[in-house]
C-alpha cells in the first residue's frame, strides 16, 4: 500500500473536484481511499458521493491511500492532482 499526506486546500470536494478526482482514481485498479484520520472516516476515492460527503475544512490533514497492482502510479498521479487543486 502507497499513501501521501496532504493538507486540503479549499472546504470540502466540491462537485467539480470530486469528480474530477473519482473519474482519475477509476481510471486504476487499485482501491483508493480518501482518509480523515482525525475524525477516523474512511471515504472510497472512487465514490463522488462519498467524497462530498466529507466536511472538511481548508487545512484538514487527510491521507491519500492506494492499494493494488497500479499503486504507486496511482498515488503519483492523484496526489498531484490534489496537490495542484486550489
Amino acid at each position: 500500500m502507497k499513501s501521501h499526506d496532504t493538507l486540503t486546500k479549499q472546504n470540502g470536494f466540491n462537485v467539480l473536484f470530486a469528480k474530477e478526482f473519482t473519474t482519475l482514481a477509476s481510471s486504476f485498479e487499485s482501491e483508493i481511499r480518501v482518509i480523515w484520520q482525525a475524525k477516523n472516516i474512511i471515504s472510497d476515492g472512487k465514490s463522488i458521493l462519498g467524497l462530498m460527503a466529507l466536511d472538511i475544512m481548508k487545512g484538514t490533514p487527510i491521507k491519500l491511500t492506494a492499494e493494488g497492482s497500479d499503486e504507486d502510479q496511482a498515488i503519483e498521479k492523484l496526489a498531484a492532482l490534489f496537490e495542484s487543486h486550489e
